[in-house]
């Protein structure tokens, strides 16, 4: 559902206002000075002479309710008791405490249970109508908000679906290597400004490249789509057979990003591309910027240290490649650095254990799962904070 500019927004299904007291004279009367009142704004009132009874009653229509008013003193159940209950199991219904009673622990039980308004009997029939007004209004913009709030948690699940089917790589099975890639944007965001791609090129040779864009959500997604766009057919199309250099992809890939986001000087980019050779059983990389990779080899990682500046920083750099030796059974490791970033809003550091967390860990099937949990575990945190993307390839 999209609302379109001059679409009435949307309006609560809530139209029922429910009294709550176990004196029947006060219902009756409650009913007759609000039967006017009620009929013209097209309002249900509803009474139940108990907690119990109402709790009943809630519970088959809880969705039609938008207001509860209820007395303190009733026996069996108090009102504050039966108001803390309503806001456990149906925290969108609006509460009033409407009683003759001014017990002070009992309407600071009623306070905490989050009621909109306090009226004392005997009321003031315009004021109680005032009250109630402003309690539906409540209402009302409750449910538009999360009707506003449910819209948006659409638009981002379906662009985080959307982003996965577009970065998703093909990760072909081929004989001698193994590809793996694990993805999660930021909880709630569900996409991000993550990006990866593995692409076969010729002479079973692979393009392994992982970046991220500064920020979250659908802005940095947005540069994701953009980088998807333009590398493959403005660059590695045009390569063909021709010796892949990731030194100058990435500082043509510079250039490129620096007329894209001419204008969003606050977006960067930071990016790894590497070469993995199958035959020559090497790995010839080039970074911008992107926190460094790991050769694990027999259990011990190896930090590949050259870097350069992120994309979007100098119109124009050079970056420095390196190869280095690969053999059977090595696993090449690249993450985005929210995989160590967890925690840092907290305690202000960087999670500094990545090396010993890879070498603690097999090499595994669940191997991607196993990381993660241990990151987080190591930094303390409930939850990651930042996008985190883990690619792997491992050569059999």
């Amino acid at each position: 559902m999209i609302y379109a500019l001059g679409m009435t927004t949307p309006k609560t299904k809530a139209n029922t206002i429910l009294f709550v007291d176990d004196e029947v004279n006060i219902l009756n009367a409650l009913k007759r000075e609000l039967h006017a009142w009620s009929k013209e704004k097209s309002l249900t009132i509803k009474t139940a002479p108990s907690a119990a009874i109402a709790l009943n009653l809630i519970e088959s229509s809880a969705s039609e309710i938008a207001v509860i008013v209820s007395d303190l003193k009733m026996p069996e159940m108090l009102g504050s008791d039966f108001l803390l209950e309503v806001k456990s199991r149906w925290p969108e219904i609006i509460t009033v405490l409407l009683t003759g009673f001014s017990e002070t622990q009992e309407v600071m039980k009623a306070v905490r249970a989050g009621i909109f308004s306090y009226i004392l009997k005997p009321w003031e029939q315009e004021y109680l109508k005032n009250e109630l007004d402003k309690a539906l209004e409540m209402r009302l913009a409750r449910d538009q908000n999360a009707a506003y709030a449910k819209l948006v948690e659409d638009e981002l699940r379906w662009a985080g679906e959307m982003q996965k089917a577009m970065l998703r790589p093909t990760l072909q099975s081929t004989e001698g290597i193994e590809l793996r890639v694990s993805y999660q944007p930021v909880p709630g965001l569900y996409c991000g400004g993550d990006y990866y791609d593995v692409v076969n090129l010729p002479g079973e040779r692979y393009l392994i490249l992982l970046g991220d864009v500064s920020g979250h959500g659908v802005k940095a997604a947005f540069i994701t789509g953009i980088l998807k766009a333009v590398i493959y057919p403005e660059y590695i199309r045009t390569v063909g057979s021709n010796p892949f250099s990731p030194g100058a992809f990435l500082g043509w890939l510079n250039e490129r990003m620096n007329f894209e986001l001419r204008q969003a000087s606050d977006l960067l980019i930071s990016f790894f591309a590497g070469v993995l050779d199958r035959q020559a059983m090497t790995l010839t990389y080039a970074n911008a910027g992107q926190d460094h990779p790991f050769i694990i080899s027999g259990g011990i990682p190896r930090e590949l240290h050259v870097s350069g500046s992120v994309l979007g920083v100098a119109r124009t750099v050079n970056y420095i490649e390196q190869t280095e030796p690969l053999k059977t059974g090595d696993m090449v490791f690249v993450y985005t650095d929210g995989l160590v970033e967890a925690g840092a809003s907290r305690n202000g550091a960087r999670n500094p254990g990545i090396a010993g967390i890879l070498a603690a860990i097999p090499i595994n099937q669940g191997y991607h799962k196993a990381v993660l949990e241990a990151a987080l575990a190591a930094s303390g945190a409930a939850a990651f904070e930042d996008d985190v993307t883990i690619l792997t390839a491992k050569l059999i």
